[in-house]
């Protein structure tokens, strides 16, 4: 599970790159993205704050995002 981002499973990460490698940055993939926003919220119990930003580092890492906004 480490891959720098605590929040992520790595089966979560794993759909996460998947979404995005098929999908790019469309609907798809920022869906995709919400729904593991939310599934790690509810897993962790960490604000939506420090969820959005370890999030935004996971987008980043896979290149959906290059220059995340952090809360």
């Amino acid at each position: 599970m480490n891959y720098g981002v605590q929040y992520l499973t790595d089966s979560e990460r794993k759909a996460l790159q998947v979404a995005y490698d098929e999908h790019g940055r469309d609907a798809y993939f920022w869906q995709t993205y919400k729904d593991l926003e939310e599934v790690a919220r509810a897993r962790t119990g960490d604000s939506r704050i420090k969820v959005a930003n370890e999030m935004a580092r996971a987008a980043a890492k896979i290149g959906a995002n290059e220059r995340p906004l952090y809360l």
